[in-house]
């Protein structure tokens, strides 16, 4: 359940912050050196986040997010391929164009309002693959 909820909390921070940021789009689409941090509060949860884009390894873009909420730690490390890059930047991208145009704003207050976005589908499709990524929860 934890690690359940270290995944939303990742997704919201990247929905919340990083989807309608251009300098972290590119960042993530030339895998160059970025870092940010923030925090945003989910079912009355305040979440705690730092990310960071270390640069390529062995042909794998290495990408890093730290948060904390309710005392716990998670640390998730991934490594994306550079197909990968392009479809996490270009869900993205399309999702930031669409949302200037809409006059709703993004409400990632609780779980059931994030549901069915593009932005999550797309992270949580990785983050739920070990390959791919991995998540490491401390208290």
């Amino acid at each position: 359940m934890k690690k359940y909820f270290a995944i939303l909390i990742l997704l919201f921070s990247v929905i919340s912050v990083f989807a309608n940021d251009n300098d972290f789009f590119n960042a993530l689409q030339n895998c160059s050196s970025y870092s940010s941090n923030g925090e945003t509060k989910t079912d009355g949860i305040l979440a705690k986040f730092q990310s960071q884009i270390s640069g390529w390894d062995n042909n794998k873009c290495i990408y890093k997010e730290h948060v904390n909420y309710s005392g716990i730690d998670a640390i998730t490390t991934c490594k994306f391929s550079q197909r990968q890059l392009d479809e996490l930047v270009d869900v993205m991208r399309a999702y930031s164009k669409v949302q200037s145009y809409s006059t709703d704003k993004l409400d990632t207050s609780s779980l059931d309002n994030i549901k069915g976005n593009p932005v999550v589908n797309v992270w949580n499709k990785y983050l739920m693959d070990s390959s791919v990524c991995n998540i490491e929860l401390s208290q």
